[in-house]
């Protein structure tokens, strides 16, 4: 039985990090993965109303047509998160837009050049914490990082509930199944989702039309900008 308390502990990409890492002690593939947490950082920002994605899209018909090309947007003028990692990322995002003006900084671009940076930061904040058990490599085996079981299934008990539709979702939710859905991880949870289910739920169809549609749309850019599952299973420290 889930509650509510490991749910509310964890930043997203703390939590994006943990499921990512197997009971085996690696991820399924570290750039994904990677890319994954970057996005995670990201959608942090935006639940505390920080940035947002804005895709290109087009409406015909009445539907919304994604080109999933999104544009990272920083709020001005917006108070410290009390997170240093947070804190210290708005001031790289602010640096990195200062110095591609007047192109505006794509969501690929900056998981590109973020992508092992946060999935290293991340992974080392889990093991300060005891929620990742660290087992250096040696000449024949791989570093490893096996997640708490306990928080881990408490954590997919949380997304298998919101799937069943027996909590509502909220914004919080919204993000982490759009990232976990994006990272194939869903598939390997046994809780899949078509790619058109995905694209209906951003535009507001069901549980998500309370939610707003800047963040169902930061969401689903977010999730979608994803490099797809490819390569060996390494992990972070080979």
């Amino acid at each position: 039985m889930f509650g509510p308390a490991p749910l509310q502990r964890l930043s997203l990409p703390e939590e994006f990090t943990l499921l990512s890492y197997g009971e085996n002690g690696r991820v399924p593939n570290s750039r994904q993965t990677a890319a994954g947490c970057a996005a995670a950082e990201l959608g942090e920002l935006a639940l505390r109303r920080r940035l947002l994605v804005r895709p290109r899209k087009t409406r015909k018909l009445g539907v919304d047509i994604y080109q999933l090309r999104g544009e990272i947007e920083l709020s001005p003028n917006t108070p410290h998160t009390g997170l240093t990692w947070a804190d210290d990322l708005l001031s790289a995002l602010w640096t990195r837009s200062a110095a591609l003006t007047p192109r505006p900084l794509t969501v690929t671009r900056w998981l590109r050049e973020r992508g092992r940076e946060a999935l290293a930061l991340h992974t080392g904040a889990l093991v300060e914490r005891g929620l990742l058990r660290h087992r250096p490599g040696t000449l024949l085996t791989r570093t490893r990082h096996h997640p708490d079981t306990a928080l881990r299934a408490a954590l997919l008990d949380g997304v298998r509930a919101v799937r069943a539709e027996q909590v509502p979702l909220d914004e919080h939710m919204l993000f982490l199944c759009d990232l976990l859905d994006g990272a194939d991880l869903t598939k390997d949870f046994g809780l899949t989702m078509t790619r058109p289910q995905r694209l209906e739920r951003a535009r507001g169809t069901g549980a998500a039309g309370a939610l707003p549609e800047a963040l169902r749309d930061t969401s689903t850019v977010l999730g979608f900008s994803l490099p797809a599952r490819e390569g060996r299973t390494i992990t972070v420290g080979d």
